[in-house]
């Protein structure tokens, strides 16, 4: 008989001190919630930006978003943009 576990726990904003959190915090939580997946082109990025935007500033509107949920919205913005800003890692090379 096969057992099957449960994935594993992914944190969200709800799981955060909002007294204590960090524009770091909550790029880091981003970071871990994309690990595996690929990041967009800087050209999908700059393309994307103003729907990204749109979607945030309509969400703010509907009375709804509190500070963390915008906050991690903007995260998420901010991990994409950082990502191209960083240096691509050196391929591995096996002998």
């Amino acid at each position: 008989m096969t057992e099957t576990y449960p994935p594993p726990y992914r944190r969200t904003v709800d799981d955060l001190d909002p007294e204590s959190v960090t524009t770091d915090t909550l790029v880091a939580m981003v970071r871990s919630h994309r690990k595996g997946e690929a990041y967009p082109t800087p050209e999908q990025l700059l393309h994307n930006l103003p729907v990204v935007l749109r979607a945030l500033c309509d969400h703010v509107l509907t009375g709804q978003a509190t500070a963390l949920d915008v906050a991690y919205r903007i995260a998420s913005v901010i991990d994409a943009l950082e990502d191209h800003a960083r240096p691509p890692e050196p391929a591995r090379r096996t002998h």
